[in-house]
């Protein structure tokens, strides 16, 4: 080999060597990329999660929160029923004291057939059941003003 075919081959060996190294610093620039991107898009994902989690945990707190209302207004229900189901109980009495207390005074009236419990015969109403304040029997029949039959 002469000299001229020396250089040749060195000059083509120096070549493929810069060839073979600019692969390998273009392929260490690629991967380098690759990975910044890639954690570039995980740094974003985190952010997304950690702005998420911001509202979950408001939502939750919201929740939270109209749970307790929710509670708090069965707890006033559950009261407020019980009131009801107390003053319809006394109310109950109070029909029953006056229910006695008409019977009794129908009994008592010379004017109104009772039986013996003090019921009225004629089936007129007692106060309180026809709505008017009033027993039916005082009621004038066919314009008679003069009130009660017997």
């Amino acid at each position: 080999m002469d000299s001229q075919q020396i250089l040749w081959l060195v000059i083509g060996v120096v070549v493929a060597l810069i060839i073979i190294a600019v692969a390998i610093v273009w392929a260490k620039r690629s991967r380098e990329r690759r990975r910044e991107a890639a954690h570039r898009a995980a740094e974003d994902l985190r952010g997304d999660a950690a702005r998420q989690q911001g509202r979950t945990l408001a939502e939750e707190k919201r929740a939270s929160a109209v749970r307790q209302d929710a509670d708090a207004a069965e707890d006033e229900a559950q009261q407020l029923r019980a009131e009801a189901e107390e003053r319809e109980r006394n109310a109950g009495s109070s029909r029953s004291a006056l229910d006695a207390q008409m019977r009794e005074a129908d009994r008592l009236d010379p004017e109104v057939r009772t039986d013996r419990e003090g019921r009225r015969i004629d089936g007129a109403e007692p106060v309180g059941e026809s709505g008017s304040g009033k027993h039916a029997a005082d009621a004038p029949l066919d314009g008679d003003a003069q009130g009660p039959r017997s």
